[in-house]
Formats: C-alpha cells, sequence, structure tokens
C-alpha cells in the first residue's frame, strides 16, 4: 500500500495492488472519514485527468459523504495498518535473506 497524492487534513489517495483508494475527511464539529474503492470508471478517468479528477471527487465526497455510505470501508484504516505492517514484515525478512 502506498500513498499517490494527499492533502493535510483533507484526502489521501492510496494505491494498493492496482486499485486505488480514496480517504476523505468529512464533518465539521466531529470528524470522520469516507473511505472508498474507486470504481474502474473513476480510476480511469484519474489516470487520464490526474490529481485534479482526485481533488474534485474528494470536494463532492466531503460536501455530500451520505451518497457515498454505501460504498465506504469499514474499518479500512486498521486495514490499512495491518497491510503496512505484513509489507514492513516482509521487508524485513527479505533483507535478512
Amino acid at each position: 500500500m502506498r500513498i499517490i497524492d494527499e492533502k493535510t487534513w483533507s484526502w489521501t489517495l492510496y494505491e494498493h495492488d492496482d486499485e486505488y483508494f480514496l480517504s476523505v475527511m468529512c464533518g465539521s464539529v466531529g470528524l470522520y472519514s469516507r473511505d472508498i474503492i474507486l470504481s474502474v470508471d473513476e480510476t480511469e478517468r484519474y489516470l487520464t485527468r490526474g490529481i485534479d479528477e482526485v481533488i474534485e471527487m474528494a470536494k463532492i465526497i466531503s460536501f455530500s459523504p451520505q451518497k457515498f455510505k454505501s460504498r465506504h470501508i469499514v474499518g479500512f484504516h486498521e486495514k490499512l495498518a495491518a497491510i503496512v505492517a505484513d509489507e514492513k514484515s516482509r521487508n524485513s525478512f527479505e533483507n535478512k535473506i
């Protein structure tokens, strides 16, 4: 899992195994994230238009998070931490060989 781009306290774009994930901060008094996997169409638009596509998507998600509730990946950040820990473990093992 790697971070492709981010805007602090706004959104982060990740890539893992050729899939793209967008984590967007939402809320005003209470902050929470809306974490989604980009669809094939969204991924193609990102790869064609570049980061401007992600910035626009993040704005839409931030202002209308309820519209993306069904696409929210529950426990995304916990899964992200597990993937990163696993990758570090594998890298550490490979460096010892």
